[in-house]
């Protein structure tokens, strides 16, 4: 019987093509992040929250987090409250691709820019979010005092 090694190798073709997956984000380098970038700061992540937009079309999370430096842009106070969107609210769940997952407490340094919202988002989505562990950056293998220099070395 001829059918079965066909009707195998076209099986294993579909799977192999349904698990191809593509990402939604270009490969930004380091330095494209910095560049790119309204405000590159420093801090905690305070809380989080989530809420219908007034029009009740989009749920947004905002964040709170807590500055406590920053290594590009206009100068923004000792807070943020961070625009991202999708989230829970009312018992409705909106899940949007390629959004970082933040949780309080986490010590993060995030690239942003203004939405037109009127709100920072964080450019780069999950990209734009660099976790910092004892003053070290592990997605660059570098320290927050190698990080601040590469900013400022873009930036000239």
């Amino acid at each position: 019987m001829r059918r079965q090694p066909i009707l195998g190798m076209a099986m294993l073709a579909c799977l192999l093509l349904a698990s191809t997956g593509y990402a939604l984000l270009p490969d930004f380098t380091k330095e494209e992040l910095i560049q790119k970038s309204e405000a590159i700061v420093l801090g905690t992540i305070q809380n989080m929250s989530s809420s219908w937009a007034s029009d009740r079309s989009q749920i947004y999370t905002y964040v709170t987090f807590a500055v406590e430096a920053q290594f590009k842009g206009q100068p923004v106070g000792h807070e943020m409250i961070i625009q991202i969107p999708g989230g829970t609210a009312d018992g409705v769940t909106q899940w949007v691709s390629d959004v970082p997952h933040l949780e309080p407490g986490m010590r993060v340094i995030l690239h942003t820019f203004l939405q037109d919202t009127g709100y920072p988002w964080i450019y780069g989505w999950e990209k734009g979010v660099l976790r910092v562990e004892h003053d070290a950056v592990p997605d660059y293998n570098m320290t927050l005092d190698q990080f601040r220099r590469l900013v400022e070395k873009v930036e000239e």
